[in-house]
């Protein structure tokens, strides 16, 4: 037994005074006497003082012993005194239901169709049942992040209903965080702390901060029996080839989650045609990667699957990307000597190269990018174009002078067209000096001014103009000029050299390597919205709970991290052994307290009901002394 409202010394000091106050009361018998008198002449006591008779003994002793037990009767009722210990009455419980990607795991029972998530449920359910009616209970879904359903709720149907439609998420149990959770829940709201139980499997995230540093005093654990088997794939990228356009690298990573070896068979996909496949011998424990080449300038979907006999969760054994397509640059070149430039065009093997006489481009727009020797179109440029050396009287920038020899002493770094370009022994012979107008920004300065300028303005098309002819003098020795020439390609066209890399990964944190000396570096989803991330070195970290795209952007490179694998715990956590387990029986320990309140109260009334009755004073009242009442005379008198 145990008290609700009040603690045994509370309880002790309430009924002692009160005690102390009848006792008192007892002792010190204050009473008139009644004289009778023919007429008040006759009266002369009147005048004198009330005489105080002061006991020395208690004559009404069961009197005194009725009232002193009918008011520790109604103090107990007041205290809410229960019949049980204290752990048995009326509690708050969290139930953390496991609602991570391994809940679709199947298991061995129900010919093998039943998974941990069933089997979680049919415990917790179990559990929920097993409860008294008073008791209360928070369902919270546990996977990454601990997601309450309901709160402190006695209704047992809201409750049954939030766990049958409990589904599988797709990321790993952050166990520590949901015990965290459910020890705050216990704390800031619950009436009397009960238990923290968790259903579901014994898999959860590695590492220290997923992990709980100490499990509660309270927990019990509902996790069905057995580990299934598991082979699954963990990464899937694509890389191009930067010396062969079209060449894909495929990296494919597989790893045994299970206690016993298997053999894998992993096939690739390419729109749904095989294009490839290995058998992998994976021991306990072990992940492997494997490389794969495949060849195609076209989009389309890679496809790769897993097929291992005894594997038991089917959630990792396919991921799909989206290859990007790579089409080549169309570029046309307008001059009366194309052989000069050749040595530079055949260097990037992104581009499919026409070339045209200069009369050729007057009279037909060129495709694609242009480049114009010495030339500038009659009715002006339509595209994307370089114009080298163009006429004095049709050149997009104002030439200021023409004929300077002289060196190039300083680029404008904070441009693209000047990206890597330190050098200064850039000698020009008869080359010409612009007058930069607005939209313009020059990019090569000589002494007497910019002898490269990017014309860009909006709603027209971006213009690169060259004073020099970079393969007509000692120019085509230098070291700089295909790095010149492939940033003016670049810039003109930066979607054909945009080196895109795909990633298929698991539901979490991503991690990329970036370059640490390019400081403009975006992470977006697949919808263009902006994702935070932090940068130590060259290695950038974000994190994403649901599935999707994950794109890094930096300086022409573009690394995809499609998240379409669920995210698969790496190890089995054991707790203590201290830790409760299993359902627990309704004899065993969680019975319901019983309240004794109304019995006790009811008691208290009667005994205070008995004493006026059996020990009132005669005469006393408004309707005379109980002794004198017809239906209880008889009872007085056998009492005296």
């Amino acid at each position: 037994m145990h008290l609700l409202n009040l603690s045994l010394a509370e309880f002790l000091t309430l009924f002692s005074a009160a005690s102390a106050v009848v006792v008192a009361l007892y002792l010190l018998d204050r009473s008139r006497r009644h004289v009778r008198v023919a007429a008040l002449r006759f009266w002369t006591q009147s005048s004198r003082p009330v005489e105080s008779q002061q006991r020395r003994r208690i004559r009404q002793w069961p009197s005194l012993l009725l009232q002193l037990l009918s008011i520790a009767a109604l103090l107990l009722a007041a205290s809410q005194l229960r019949w049980g210990s204290r752990e048995t009455g009326a509690r708050d419980h969290v139930l953390l239901l496991d609602t991570s990607a391994w809940g679709s795991a199947r298991t061995a029972g129900q010919g093998g169709t039943e998974t941990l998530l069933d089997r979680g449920k049919s415990l917790a359910l179990a559990y929920v049942r097993a409860l008294p009616a008073a008791d209360r209970v928070m369902v919270v879904y546990a996977g990454g992040l601990a997601t309450p359903v309901t709160a402190f709720e006695s209704d047992r149907r809201r409750t049954v209903e939030a766990l049958r439609r409990a589904t599988p998420g797709e990321s790993a149990l952050n166990l520590a965080q949901a015990l965290e959770f459910a020890r705050g829940a216990l704390r800031r709201h619950a009436r009397s702390a009960g238990e923290i139980v968790l259903a579901g499997g014994n898999r959860a995230l590695t590492g220290e901060s997923s992990l709980p540093s100490r499990w509660p005093a309270n927990l019990r654990l509902l996790t069905p029996a057995g580990n299934p088997e598991n082979v699954g794939i963990r990464k899937l990228g694509l890389r191009p080839s930067p010396e062969e356009p079209g060449l894909w690298r495929v990296l494919v990573s597989v790893r045994n989650y299970g206690a016993r070896p298997h053999a894998a068979e992993l096939t690739l996909f390419f729109g749904g045609a095989p294009a490839g496949g290995r058998t992998l011998q994976l021991a306990p424990g072990q992940e492997v990667e494997t490389a794969m080449e495949y060849r195609t300038r076209a989009a389309g979907l890679l496809e790769a699957r897993l097929r291992a006999p005894g594997d038991r969760f089917s959630g990792d054994d396919r991921a799909v990307l989206e290859l990007p397509g790579q089409p080549e640059l169309a570029l046309t070149v307008c001059s009366d000597e194309p052989q000069l430039l050749r040595p530079l065009l055949s260097s990037l093997p992104v581009l499919a190269v026409a070339t045209r006489s200069r009369a050729q481009c007057e009279t037909a727009p060129p495709e694609g990018v242009a480049i114009y020797d010495r030339m500038a179109p009659p009715g002006g440029v339509r595209g994307p174009s370089l114009l080298l050396e163009p006429p004095s009287g049709r050149s997009p920038v104002p030439v200021a002078q023409s004929g300077v020899t002289e060196r190039i002493e300083r680029w404008e770094q904070g441009h693209p067209l000047a990206s890597g370009l330190r050098a200064q022994d850039f000698r020009l012979s008869k080359a010409q000096v612009f007058a930069p107008g607005e939209g313009d920004t020059g990019i090569a300065f000589a002494p007497s001014g910019p002898v490269l300028v990017a014309h860009e303005r909006p709603g027209q098309p971006r213009l690169v103009v060259a004073g020099f002819h970079p393969l007509r003098s000692q120019l085509k020795y230098e070291l700089a000029t295909p790095l010149l020439f492939a940033n003016v390609l670049r810039w003109l066209a930066p979607q054909a050299f945009q080196r895109t890399e795909v990633y298929a990964g698991t539901v979490g944190s991503v991690t990329a390597a970036v370059r640490e000396d390019v400081g403009d570096v975006r992470v977006v989803d697949e919808s263009g919205a902006a994702l935070p991330y932090t940068l130590r070195g060259d290695q950038l970290r974000t994190y994403s709970a649901r599935t999707g795209a994950v794109r890094v952007i930096q300086d022409g490179r573009e690394q995809t991290y499609s998240l379409a694998l669920p995210e698969v715990p790496e190890s089995v956590w054991t707790p203590p052994e201290r830790v409760r387990r299993g359902v627990p029986s309704q004899a065993a320990g969680i019975a319901q307290a019983r309240d004794l309140w109304p019995w006790l109260a009811a008691l208290g009334a009667l005994g205070l009901f008995l004493d006026w009755i059996l020990f009132a004073p005669s005469g006393s009242g408004r309707f005379g002394s109980p002794k004198q009442w017809p239906l209880l005379r008889g009872l007085a008198g056998r009492a005296s």
